[in-house]
């Protein structure tokens, strides 16, 4: 067994989904005492191992190598794999590796076992490096934001948890994350209640297919709310719920009303708005359908002025896909309506995604000039920078030009709208110099995800190469 797999073995047995990666950080911090590697271990647990540069390359800059420690924790729905303590159970078949029901965590378990099975190699030839754990990724890059920037000297980076054996990633969104509250005021009912299901949709991560235009069931909802006050049709809201996170498009959308007016006049208004949205979206989403029906009285509802106001203001409130970049094909500017939620409060979440922080805060004020206007509060939940195309890389240029004269693989650059870390470093340390490297991987975070080990291996062998070339 090669070393970088007896790595990526021996983390598989540590439970480190996100928030529980005390115990990966405690073993890269073993492993980094036991070779006497000077590192850097913070209150969040991310952890940077600083390995000087082996005999002949003292004097060639310092490289960053990077990547994050949780993983993603999900499982068929007859695992009894419990994240918090259990080892993944791995797999190997037909040239690939997978986990017994659950994610495998190759995102970024690669690039963890990457860095320690480089960092255990006594053979190498390579600069001075900074090795970079990182925690708390997949939950919004919480880990990268609170590291503190000033330990790393570096000025070239390379990332190890985006990218193909054939690809390389060169740019990435940031982000922003936002609520809309608005205080309620709930009143007794009186009233006959009825029940909107939206359902059918794709729904699918904001970051990647928001380009896509698939129908957003909060906004669905939201729409046929106000067609209803168009035709004078009074409602009193008692319930709405719709999407699970922020980032994703939400699927479906569940709301109950209160209303004194003619049943079938709201039907025909609720099956107008449901074929009209079954053309508008039969490319994107034809299995879209607006289910009505009556339910049991609710015991509370807002009054009629108050839900009016709720269904106008998120009828104004811009969403999906805005603006692309014509250089790259890219979606450049988003945002998606990820979660409502009505409670004590009325919660709207959103995304925003851009790598331009002027987008990012266009689109800020927009939403809090619409919330002030029904005397709602727009509140940032936080922000992360993200990385725009460098045209003038050289730590590119090097790295295709390598990949070019060694293996004859012309490598296909591509951005992604998505989040990644690169961004936050990007955004602390402006002369940093990014490229990304990583194998072939399918289905990351799902049951079905799994590496292909040659391509693993491969790519492994071209890290530690190019970095003798640096």
């Amino acid at each position: 067994m090669e070393k970088v797999e007896y790595y990526f073995r021996e983390i598989s047995r540590i439970p480190r989904g996100s928030y529980n990666e005390k115990a990966i950080c405690d073993y890269v911090e073993n492993f980094a005492k036991e070779r006497n590697i000077k590192y850097v271990r913070d209150k969040m647990h991310n952890i940077v191992l600083f390995k000087e540069a082996t005999e002949g390359y003292e004097e060639h800059e310092t490289v960053m190598l990077e990547g994050h420690m949780d993983m993603v924790c999900e499982k068929n729905n007859d695992s009894n794999h419990d994240f918090s303590k259990d080892p993944i159970e791995l797999i190997e078949e037909d040239g690939f590796l997978h986990a017994n029901k659950t994610t495998l965590g190759a995102d970024d378990g690669v690039g963890v076992c990457y860095m320690l099975a480089l960092l255990d190699d006594e053979s190498l030839k390579h600069p001075a490096l900074e090795c970079v754990f990182t925690v708390q990724e997949e939950v919004g890059l919480n880990g990268a934001m609170g590291l503190d920037k000033s330990i790393l000297k570096a000025k070239k980076m390379i990332g190890l948890d985006r990218g193909k054996e054939k690809i390389i990633t060169v740019s990435c969104s940031g982000g922003r994350r936002a609520v809309v509250e608005k205080e309620l005021s709930y009143l007794k009912n009186e009233s006959p209640c009825y029940q909107l299901y939206v359902g059918g949709l794709q729904g699918g991560h904001s970051g990647g297919v928001i380009h896509l235009e698939r129908g957003n069931a909060n906004m669905i909802m939201t729409r046929v709310y106000y067609h209803l006050s168009l035709n004078n049709i009074e409602f009193l809201l008692g319930s709405f719920k719709g999407g699970l996170k922020d980032n994703a498009i939400p699927r479906e959308c569940v709301s109950v009303f209160a209303s004194n007016d003619d049943f079938k006049k709201i039907k025909e208004v609720v099956l107008k708005v449901e074929n009209d949205l079954k053309e508008e979206l039969k490319e994107s989403d034809k299995h879209i359908f607006v289910r009505l029906e009556k339910v049991d009285s609710l015991n509370e509802v807002i009054s009629v002025k108050e839900s009016q106001d709720l269904i106008s203001m998120m009828y104004l409130m811009p969403n999906g896909f805005m603006h692309k970049s014509f250089k790259m094909d890219l979606t450049n500017v988003s945002l998606n309506m990820g979660v409502v939620e009505m409670n004590e409060k009325f919660n709207i979440y959103f995304s925003i995604r851009s790598p331009m922080e002027s987008a990012k805060d266009e689109l800020s004020n927009k939403l809090s000039l619409i919330a002030s206007m029904f005397k709602a509060k727009y509140v940032l939940d936080n922000n992360y920078p993200g990385w725009n195309y460098d045209e003038s890389s050289k730590l590119r240029k090097q790295y295709v030009d390598f990949v070019k004269e060694t293996e004859g693989i012309t490598l296909k650059e591509e951005g992604t709208h998505s989040g990644l870390e690169t961004g936050i470093f990007k955004g602390a340390l402006q002369d940093l110099d990014i490229i990304t490297l990583g194998p072939d991987m399918f289905d990351i975070h799902t049951p079905d995800e799994r590496l292909n080990m040659n391509s693993f291996y491969k790519c492994y062998q071209r890290l530690i190469h190019f970095l003798e070339r640096l």
